[in-house]
């Protein structure tokens, strides 16, 4: 009866677009016999339904319980209307109703139906850019809002009368699909060889097979940017690509098969089989089960690692041998060396499952097709210009890659995911929080540059930018800086940077302030590492903020980095922190990793320490600068003051033997965590005063290489002492400020030994809270500077209180 009829609109915010909500509102509603429409708008998703009302209660119910499986819904708002008697169920047209955004989802990986599909409709057979609404391109091709094809790169591509069939019918999987496509009508590949231009499926996969066997390398285009592969299992092409990479030691990350093929290399839990898995698809480090280990695994190994220069030994250093039992032989040693674990994804794009149905081997290299450290190349006519002549073959397609991303990187610590690199799968997803950051321009850090914009309550970040002291980098930032302002139509409303003035990031905070005569809000690095965090765990009350990391200016003008600070929101305090300690040469340090070593046993023991019978002081004193070293410490020349746990993991990796040089960030620390014997218990012993002394550790390690303890033991008691000393620390500031709540943040806590370990210690007294979706290294750090900037805003409105403006 007519006077039965409800009407009820329906506002949905979060992740609603571009994941296949609006067909599946519309089988939702006839499934539950409602008449309405749903349309696509730039704050979120807008929908009203008709009919009686416990058949509207039980679509609402549904509607928040079984949506698509990359959509996230935020909030639901959803009041009674006046019935318009409508007759049916349609999809609207797109609004644009204003200057709210809603959320854009990620690229998604190519889903089982379409793979079936692949193999089974005539116009998309072997079609390597199949996709529907559950997977396929999304960030990467997006160019505005509401999201629609026009909208995207995909906008040149008209569709043919059989795709537009299934994109208009509700009970195809494409119905509203905006990249889908065919053969007849969508982007194609081209393989392009120093001698021919290679066209079609199947030829190109048939090249792309006979290079792999040969040892080729081949630059492709992917998703968010071009890869540069070869075969993970030829030494040789390994080799090669190294060359051609400028690439000395980093590790490679590989792409494999299946899962069961990630098994046999890799020791699999079920986290890391289902991240391994999930749409998103991210490279996961995971422990190799064909192990490279060092030659410290014999204590009488020790003297004979100094024998010859470092970079000859480090070709000698490592053996192998198997843990246990795998299906495969190994990848080839240069793939990581002198590493434990290994990056590994699986195929996430169409022809990444056509490539592997011809490959002989199971896995590939799969690197960023840069060199050196330049941004991902995204452009044709660019990736043709760097990589002719270096690589075998250039795979290219002819749709444009509007948004670069890399592939993103996650590890599991604790059984919890932890992204470090966030990008490919994971963008432009947003962080809600529990206050607004409309407005706020975060401009982040140098290294493993993210930057973020807040809009209402949602702190976007970017994806993966790198290091912005190179040129190119610097140009990517700026580009996407505009970009994500025009997309989420954003004008800033004030700028968050760090601390250090001479970061790039901050000098583009303090111009685009200046152009735009709004306030800068600086923010401390540690600081913003622990509201970071807090950010994603939504914690209001003051922490306990644990915060270890290479580098960070000080309020004091000294490099931090070993912090423990009493957080709140808007404030810190820092309440101790690692002794300080002179880096010799200043940034020079952070390289050469023996300059720390020097300096940490020159603390420890003086210029005794010269004396000692230890492969390390022997190198040492073949050094010429070395004494004038010493005396720039003791006159403080150049030799600015640190409480970096960073440098220490550095010092005791080069006293140690392990690595002299950074051939990459972090390649000290790496290598030794890698070595860890998991079943020692014991630590070192440490000083607690004011602040954390490792003088007492160093004179113990001395000890113990004297002595020729194995490596894998020392590594363990140094990791060990570190969690100690996070522990005693931590209660001490229990007992003083009367907080049980502990965060632990910084490009430190990406060990997943001291991660795990200090998590285990600290939950015997603390509640414990670690990034998880959001990195702890410097990728991080603008969502902690956004977060900040608005509890100091808020305050400020409320209390008069003047924000800081002015140039550093």
């Amino acid at each position: 009866m007519e006077h039965l009829l409800a009407a009820r609109k329906i506002h949905l915010f979060g992740l609603v677009q571009g994941v296949g909500f609006r067909p599946y509102v519309y089988r939702l509603a006839k499934e539950h016999g409602l008449n309405g429409w749903v349309s696509n708008t730039n704050e979120g998703l807008l929908i009203q339904v008709e009919g009686e009302s416990k058949h509207i209660d039980g679509f609402l119910e549904k509607l928040d319980h079984h949506t698509p499986i990359a959509s996230v819904i935020h909030s639901m708002k959803h009041q009674s209307c006046p019935p318009d008697y409508l007759s049916d169920f349609r999809i609207h047209k797109s609004l644009d109703l204003s200057d709210q955004i809603t959320q854009i989802s990620p690229d998604i990986a190519v889903c089982e139906d379409c793979l079936q599909d692949m193999k089974t409709q005539p116009h998309r057979f072997d079609y390597p850019f199949i996709n529907c609404t559950h997977c396929g391109p999304r960030f990467s091709i997006v160019r505005g809002l509401p999201y629609d094809r026009h909208r995207t790169t995909m906008e040149p591509f008209s569709m043919c009368d059989t795709c537009r069939d299934e994109y208009q019918s509700i009970h195809d999987r494409r119905f509203h699909a905006q990249p889908v496509a065919c053969i007849k009508c969508g982007p194609s590949y081209t393989m392009i060889t120093r001698h021919h231009k290679i066209r079609g499926t199947r030829n190109i996969v048939e090249k792309f097979r006979e290079l792999m066997e040969q040892g080729g390398i081949i630059a492709m285009k992917g998703l968010g940017g071009f890869h540069l592969v070869c075969d993970a299992l030829n030494e040789e092409a390994v080799g090669r690509l190294r060359d051609v990479k400028h690439r000395d030691g980093k590790p490679f990350a590989v792409m494999v098969r299946d899962t069961k093929t990630a098994g046999e290399f890799a020791k699999l839990s079920p986290l890391e089989a289902e991240l391994l898995g999930s749409w998103r698809r991210p490279i996961v480090l995971l422990k190799q089960r064909i192990v490279r280990a060092n030659v410290f695994d014999s204590p009488l190994s020790a003297t004979a690692r100094f024998h010859g220069t470092f970079n000859k030994l480090r070709k000698l250093s490592f053996r192998t041998h198997k843990t246990e039992s795998a299906g495969n032989t190994g990848f080839s040693r240069s793939i990581n060396p002198g590493c434990s674990t290994i990056g590994m994804m699986l195929p996430y794009m169409p022809f990444h499952h056509l490539m592997f149905e011809r490959l002989n081997t199971p896995a590939v290299v799969m690197t960023s097709g840069n060199l050196s450290d330049e941004p991902v190349v995204i452009d044709n006519r660019k990736a043709l210009e760097l990589f002719s002549g270096i690589t075998d073959a250039i795979l290219t397609y002819d749709r444009q890659i509007y948004n670069r991303a890399d592939d993103s990187v996650v590890f599991v610590a604790s059984n919890q995911p932890r992204v470090i690199r966030r990008a490919r799968g994971y963008v432009p997803e947003s962080v809600r929080l529990t206050s607004s950051v409309d407005g706020i321009l975060a401009t982040g850090a140098e290294l493993s540059h993210c930057f973020g914009i807040g809009k209402g309550n949602e702190a976007i970040l970017s994806q993966h930018i790198g290091d912005l002291k190179n040129p190119e980098t610097w140009h990517f930032f700026r580009e996407t800086v505009t970009r994500f302002q025009e997309l989420y139509r954003m004008s800033p409303a004030a700028v968050a940077c760090d601390y250090h003035p001479d970061y790039l990031s901050s000098q583009f905070a303090h111009q685009t302030a200046d152009q735009m005569h709004i306030p800068v809000i600086r923010v401390q690095h540690h600081h913003a590492h622990v509201a970071a965090c807090m950010a994603e765990y939504q914690l209001n009350e003051p922490v306990i903020g644990v915060s270890l990391d290479g580098t960070g200016l000080g309020d004091d003008g000294h490099v931090w980095g070993g912090e423990f600070l009493y957080v709140d929101p808007v404030s810190y305090k820092r309440h101790s922190h690692f002794s300080y300690i002179p880096m010799p040469g200043g940034d020079k340090a952070s390289v050469e990793t023996w300059r720390m070593g020097v300096s940490f046993l020159y603390q420890a023991l003086g210029r005794d320490f010269m004396k000692l019978d230890l492969p390390f002081v022997h190198e040492m004193r073949k050094k010429p600068e070395l004494n004038l070293l010493l005396t720039a410490v003791d006159r403080n020349l150049n030799a600015p003051l640190t409480s970096s746990a960073g440098r220490l993991f550095d010092a005791v990796a080069a006293i140690t033997g392990i690595c002299y040089e950074n051939s990459f960030h972090a390649e000290a620390p790496i290598k030794l965590e890698s070595l860890i014997d998991e079943r020692v218990k014991e630590y070192y012993p440490f000083a607690i005063g004011k602040t954390v002394s490792f003088q007492p550790m160093f004179r113990a390690l001395v000890a113990d290489l004297q002595r020729r303890v194995s490596m894998p033991v020392i590594a363990a008691r140094f990791h060990n002492t570190l969690v100690s000393a996070v522990f005693a620390v931590s209660c001490s500031m229990k007992q003083k400020y009367h907080t049980d709540k502990v965060v632990l943040t910084g490009g430190v806590f990406q060990n997943k030994f001291l991660l795990e370990k200090t998590e285990e210690r600290l939950k015997e007294e603390f509640d414990v809270y670690s990034p998880s979706l959001i990195p702890c290294n410097d990728a991080g750090i603008a969502l902690g500077q956004m977060a900040i900037a608005a509890h100091k805003m808020d305050y400020s409105n409320n209390e008069s209180c003047h924000i800081l403006s002015t140039k550093p």
